[in-house]
C-alpha cells in the first residue's frame, strides 16, 4: 500500500512539474503585441468602440497568412518575423487570406471602391517596439461634371469609359500592376445631359504616362449609340485627391471635346513653360 501511495504521490509531482514547464514553455514561445498605433493618411485612426470590425491583418515573414485581428484588444503570437497589415474597409481589401506575396487589389470595374491600405510593416517578437501601420489611399475621384443649359433630347444615358493604365495593386511593396484597363458606368439622364456629374474612382497617376483617358457614349432608352465624344488630352488622378473636368455634353459637331475646365483638388493646374 504504501507503494502504491508513494507511486501516486510521485506521479501528482511530476504532473505538476510538467504542467509548469509546459507554462514556462508557453510563455517563453510567445509574446503579446500591446503597443501599435493605427493612421489613415497620417492621422490617428482608431476603430469605435462596440464595432467588430478587424482592420489588422498578419503575415509570416515569408507570407504566409497567419491571422486577422481587431484593434480593440491585445493579442500574442509566437515568437518570430511578422508583416502587418492595416485597413479601415478589411471586408473590401483582403477579401480571403492569401500569402500576402499574392495578394492583389484590384482597380474595381464599377469605379466605384476606394482602395485604402497601409505598407506591409515588419515586427518582429519580442514586440516592444511600437508599430506604426498608416492606412493610405492608393485611389482618387475623376469627377466629370456637365456645364450645360441647353438639353439634347436625342438621349436618356451616358455612358462613360475612363481608360487606365493600372489594373491592381500589389500590397507586399506597394507597386500597381501595370496594365491598360477600361471601366466604365451607365448613367441615366431625363434632362438631356443638364446637371450631369458622375465620380469614377480609379488608381492614383504618380506619372504622366498613366494618366487616364475618358470616352462618353450617348445611348437612348434601348441602349442605341447616338453618338460619341472624347475628351481630349489625359488626366493625374492624385491619390485621396479630386480631379475635376467641366464641359459641356451637348455643344454640336465636337467629336472631340477640348474646351474644358480641370481642377485638381479644387485648383486649375499651372500650365508648364
Amino acid at each position: 500500500m504504501k507503494k502504491i501511495i508513494n507511486s501516486i504521490l510521485f506521479g501528482g509531482m511530476l504532473l505538476l512539474l510538467m504542467t509548469a514547464c509546459s507554462k514556462d514553455v508557453l510563455q517563453y514561445d510567445t509574446s503579446v503585441v500591446k503597443d501599435f498605433q493605427i493612421q489613415l493618411n497620417g492621422e490617428p485612426w482608431s476603430l469605435n468602440t462596440g464595432i467588430a470590425t478587424r482592420p489588422i491583418f498578419i503575415y509570416k515573414n515569408d507570407g504566409d497568412y497567419v491571422a486577422n485581428y481587431s484593434s480593440h484588444y491585445r493579442f500574442s503570437l509566437e515568437n518570430g518575423k511578422y508583416q502587418f497589415l492595416a485597413t479601415d474597409i478589411p471586408e473590401q481589401m483582403v477579401s480571403s487570406p492569401v500569402n500576402l506575396n499574392d495578394l492583389i487589389i484590384p482597380q474595381f470595374p464599377n469605379a466605384d471602391q476606394a482602395v485604402k491600405i497601409s505598407a506591409a510593416m515588419p515586427y518582429d517578437s519580442p514586440f516592444k517596439d511600437t508599430l506604426t501601420m498608416n492606412i493610405l489611399h492608393r485611389t482618387g475621384t475623376l469627377r466629370l461634371k456637365a456645364k450645360d443649359i441647353v438639353a439634347d433630347p436625342s438621349y436618356t444615358n451616358i455612358k462613360t469609359y475612363v481608360t487606365v493604365k493600372r489594373s491592381g495593386y500589389k500590397a507586399a511593396d506597394e507597386t500597381f500592376i501595370q496594365e491598360d484597363k477600361t471601366v466604365s458606368r451607365t448613367k441615366k439622364t431625363t434632362s438631356g445631359g443638364i446637371n450631369y456629374t458622375d465620380d469614377f474612382i480609379v488608381f492614383q497617376t504618380d506619372d504622366v504616362a498613366n494618366n487616364v483617358k475618358i470616352r462618353i457614349e450617348f445611348l437612348t432608352n434601348d441602349l442605341t449609340v447616338v453618338k460619341t465624344k472624347e475628351i481630349s488630352g489625359s488626366f493625374p488622378i492624385l491619390a485621396n485627391g479630386v480631379t475635376q473636368i467641366n464641359f459641356n455634353l451637348n455643344d454640336a459637331d465636337t467629336p472631340v471635346i477640348q474646351n474644358y475646365e480641370l481642377l485638381i483638388n479644387g485648383v486649375a493646374p499651372t500650365a508648364k513653360k
